[in-house]
């Protein structure tokens, strides 16, 4: 004998415009990006910044772009990765339940410490959906400095 359970009941529900993925969580999404000021495509890629061998590496994941939807440019001590993702025509004989895909411009700004050489020897390379940015340190990021500090 099968009882009546709680999940077998939520299976066969229509989704709600109110619940996780619905159109009025989109909007508010939408509206909070915009309020926050924090790119349109929503959660930008995760990204890893670390030193190794003499180099500061940046690795963001940007899954479903390519590398010409990309912009990296270095400005006043800042790292700017930006790009625009158009919006899928929707399709005629398709019948959307749920449109989870953002798209719209994207900017992140990353700061570059004074110890980067050159900010024009910056390298950078796009693999499977990860951008990966190298720059040259004059020294090391993890040295402690002690500045000594006269008493007058």
């Amino acid at each position: 004998m099968v009882l009546p359970s709680d999940r077998n009941r939520k299976r066969d529900r229509v989704p709600s415009p109110f619940g996780k993925g619905g159109f009025l969580d989109d909007l508010f999404q939408d509206l909070e990006d915009s309020f926050f000021q924090t790119n349109s495509l929503g959660r930008f890629g995760n990204t890893d910044i670390y030193e190794k061998d003499g180099k500061l590496h940046y690795r963001i994941e940007l899954p479903g772009l390519t590398k010409d939807q990309i912009s990296i440019q270095a400005k006043n001590n800042q790292l700017i990765v930006s790009g625009e993702v158009e919006r899928d025509e929707d399709k005629e004989d398709v019948n959307y339940i749920s449109r989870g895909r953002r798209y719209g411009r994207f900017k992140q700004s990353f700061g570059l410490p004074e110890e980067v050489e050159d900010p024009d020897r910056l390298k950078a390379r796009f693999e499977n959906g990860v951008l990966h940015i190298q720059a040259e340190l004059s020294e090391s990021l993890t040295e402690e400095k002690a500045v000594d500090i006269e008493i007058e």
